[in-house]
């Protein structure tokens, strides 16, 4: 195959062991966008028998379904919103399910008494980011429903709008106190009480509550460089984590260019003298930003090897006239470790003015992914 992804069962299980020893509690990971790009077939395959992870969280029900076919022994949260026949589908298979606002909790409602059944919930409070949520005046007001004749209060949470981009904890900690105001009135102990992100599990202990949710740390990246920065000025031991994925793709082409020849669309590079470049079969299509033509580089044979050109729909060129011994079909490594070189997601992030999770979530879902 011209590209590849593999997905590092040891990695991930370091990953989630670090957030059960900071933080002593249960771990909702979080498996959305195709586990944020690694592929959700792979990734519960490793993470089902883990016994750092006690439930799981996905944006749609689609998603929880392909969980469900997987395992069926944790819970599954969904955390987007769902149309009337997806909260149908999920509450007839018995997910959980967020609830962002009063049309929604009478809509779950009605579908719960069709289906006989009763519908697990968790209210979600807005307390800053002003996405899905309901104020918390009106969560308030439902509590005192509950019990309800067909929803189960299974959880209450919210989610931190300022707490990666900054060193500076001020508006987490109103958000925190919104949040805590409205726990006084929830009424059963057994409600899971959830805020805590990846950063916030790395940094402040008092959003742990009785789960915290992990996401972007588990693949094995920080979440910023302000968090990274935080943790090591508040913690004196050090923790690493460390990358999931690893991309590859192999030279489908090698060619001799002279000096001053045009490289790719758009003429945008030009040779200062005679090159050997490679054509990679991979391009945006795939996941690999337009952005990155000109300025990026992939590890050929472990030797970095700067990309040339514009990136096309379906391939990239790289200059490898440095590259000792290059055959068709040799190793290109897009994301990974090779010969103690190292391309990141961190890195390809800045050079597309973007973040991690991005990088990462948009890589195509129909690359083949193989766990190692």
């Amino acid at each position: 195959m011209k590209t590849h992804i593999e997905i590092n069962r040891a990695n991930l299980l370091h990953n989630l062991k670090v957030f059960k020893e900071i933080t002593k509690k249960k771990v909702m990971f979080v498996v959305k966008a195709n586990a944020y790009g690694h592929g959700l077939s792979e990734i519960i395959e490793i993470s089902k028998a883990l016994p750092y992870v006690d439930y799981y969280a996905v944006d749609s029900v689609s998603e929880a379904l392909s969980i469900h076919s997987r395992q069926q022994k944790k819970p599954v949260l969904i955390l987007g919103w769902s149309d009337p026949a997806e909260l149908t589908e999920l509450i007839a298979n018995g997910f959980e399910t967020v609830i962002p606002s009063t049309e929604q909790v009478q809509l779950i409602r009605e579908i719960a008494k069709k289906l006989k059944r009763k519908a697990l919930v968790h209210l979600k409070i807005e307390t800053g980011t002003n996405r899905l949520g309901l104020e918390p005046g009106k969560v308030i007001k439902l509590l005192r429903n509950f019990p309800d004749p067909q929803l189960e209060l299974k959880g209450i949470y919210s989610h931190f709008a300022n707490i990666e981009d900054t060193t500076d904890p001020t508006f987490a900690q109103q958000q925190l106190a919104l949040f805590n105001q409205v726990l006084k009135h929830v009424p059963a102990a057994r409600t899971l009480k959830h805020f805590s992100s990846s950063a916030s599990s790395l940094l402040f202990p008092e959003t742990f509550f009785d789960i915290v949710r992990v996401g972007i740390s588990a693949y094995g990246y920080w979440p910023s460089k302000q968090t990274h920065a935080l943790y090591l000025e508040k913690n004196q031991k050090k923790i690493f984590f460390k990358p999931v994925l690893s991309w590859h793709a192999k030279a489908a082409q090698i060619k001799q260019i002279k000096k001053g020849s045009a490289i790719g669309y758009g003429l945008t590079y030009r040779t200062y003298n005679k090159v050997k470049i490679i054509v990679v079969p991979v391009g945006y299509y795939d996941g690999y930003d337009r952005k990155l033509s000109n300025i990026s580089q992939v590890l050929v044979n472990g030797v970095k090897a700067p990309v040339r050109g514009r990136v096309c729909m379906n391939m990239f060129m790289v200059d490898v006239s440095h590259v000792k011994n290059v055959k068709i079909g040799d190793r290109v490594t897009i994301l990974g470790e090779e010969n103690h070189e190292r391309i990141d997601a961190d890195m390809l992030a800045e050079l597309t003015g973007t973040i991690n999770y991005e990088i990462l979530a948009r890589i195509n879902p129909l690359i083949p992914r193989f766990i190692v």
